[in-house]
């Protein structure tokens, strides 16, 4: 739930109070979630202020029901099931039509230090945009990327260089 959240076009505070709204519906859970109506799901992203709320409600609800038909609501099921990163990938992603690469790769990424399939899935490009402007070395650090991913969102990537915390340093800012 919170990869599908924080893969779309919200911020990471947007998601944070999505979750929270659902949290305080009682649906947290997957099994709770796809018990739901699909517009109990919308009202309360709506109500958190999450953009594009109603497709994105529909993408959790179905993926919530689907998980929950195919490996008993279980993530961890799921994985054993899987043969490697690449069939994990696919299944996640046929949790329901609006999962896609973005949303697996969110999801797996913060597994590289518990799951050695996910080491070798890379950094994202908004992480390595903003690594490269920074002049930095990733050093396989979920903390590191995961702040060089939004600063490289805010900034790097869209050509914002006055939102960097290097100011007038940096090497993107027009002379």
């Amino acid at each position: 739930m919170a990869a599908c959240l924080l893969s779309g076009r919200a911020d990471e505070a947007a998601a944070l109070a999505a979750f929270r709204a659902l949290d305080a519906r009682g649906l947290a859970s997957p099994a709770a979630l796809a018990g739901a109506g699909g517009e109990e799901v919308a009202s309360a992203l709506e109500e958190s202020g999450y953009p594009r709320a109603g497709p994105a409600a529909a993408v959790l609800w179905r993926a919530c029901r689907t998980l929950l038909e195919r490996h008993g609501g279980s993530l961890s099921r799921l994985a054993a099931e899987a043969d490697g990163l690449d069939e994990l990938g696919a299944r996640l992603a046929g949790l329901a039509r609006g999962i896609g690469a973005a949303t697996v790769a969110c999801f797996l990424r913060p597994l590289r230090p518990f799951w050695p399939a996910a080491s070798d899935l890379p950094l994202s490009p908004a992480a390595e945009a903003a690594a490269e402007h920074l002049d930095l070395v990733w050093d396989g650090s979920p903390d590191l990327e995961a702040a060089l991913e939004r600063l490289g969102r805010r900034a790097c990537l869209r050509g914002r260089p006055e939102r960097c915390p290097l100011g007038e340093e940096c090497p993107r800012r027009p002379a």
